[in-house]
């Protein structure tokens, strides 16, 4: 069974990469953060944040200012945690406020589940199989209580980023697997896996001309544009106006442009 983008190849990737709110140096999104402060490890150093770019780029620092896994603190990898999940967006409250906050409550698990996964990730230099190399880390950090595959990918993502010689990994959300979904129609969803979006962006890095973090970067800007949040359906008024309305419409067999 091969997962392809399909009709997804066809939008404009140079367009919508730069088109993700995510990633803008103008926007703060606060939806998140206003819950993973509630830890007491961030209230400072957001502070003085204006974008979620500059999010991003502490985000950054606090992950690179170390060269191996032992060298952070539990406070450190706390404190990395907490910006991930702020970053991610409301849903990244859950482990604040469900079934008695574990990340408030049970810190230390936090710490010690996060620590291994880190670890595992430091010594990822090559991606060979994804049941040997990635599935193991993946299946690591969502031991963390009230972590599931979307935000748990936010993790993969925002540490294979920035570690040197790891390779890059993804985001997974509800935005992708709608979207992935619908492109293969004639799939079973629940055979769909990260995995397969994970290759789908592979096998594509090199003629769209941008790499995985930045495809799926675009692919959520588009998304974001066009449909709800949990659900493959269309917002009544699209914030940005483009010719990719047409796409959107396609992918909810929706016959209106």
């Amino acid at each position: 069974m091969k997962i392809s983008l399909g009709i997804i190849k066809e939008i404009d990737f140079n367009f919508w990469v730069n088109s993700n709110d995510f990633y803008s140096p103008d926007i703060l999104s606060t939806d998140g953060l206003n819950h993973t402060k509630k830890a007491g490890l961030i209230n400072d150093l957001i502070k003085t944040l204006n974008s979620n770019e500059e999010l991003i780029k502490l985000i950054e620092q606090r992950i690179t200012e170390k060269d191996s896994a032992s060298a952070y603190t539990d406070e450190d990898l706390l404190i990395i945690f907490d910006l991930i999940q702020g970053w991610g967006g409301r849903m990244g409250r859950n482990p604040y406020v469900f079934q008695n906050a574990p990340r408030i409550n049970k810190s230390e698990l936090f710490a010690s589940i996060y620590r291994e996964s880190v670890e595992m990730l430091y010594q990822l230099n090559v991606i060979e199989d994804y049941e040997k190399n990635i599935a193991p880390i993946k299946n690591k950090f969502e031991e963390l209580p009230q972590v599931g595959e979307s935000f748990s990918t936010k993790h993969l993502s925002f540490w294979s980023r920035f570690l040197k010689n790891c390779p890059e990994l993804v985001i997974y959300d509800s935005r992708m697997k709608n979207l992935i979904e619908a492109a293969n129609k004639d799939v079973d969803k629940t055979e769909i896996t990260y995995n397969d979006f994970y290759t789908a962006l592979k096998n594509n890095e090199n003629e769209l001309g941008l790499d995985i973090n930045n495809l799926e970067r675009a692919i959520f800007g588009f998304s974001l544009n066009y449909f709800l949040n949990d659900k493959l359906v269309l917002v009544e008024s699209p914030k940005i106006e483009h010719a990719d309305k047409a796409i959107a419409y396609k992918l909810t067999n929706d016959t209106k442009i």
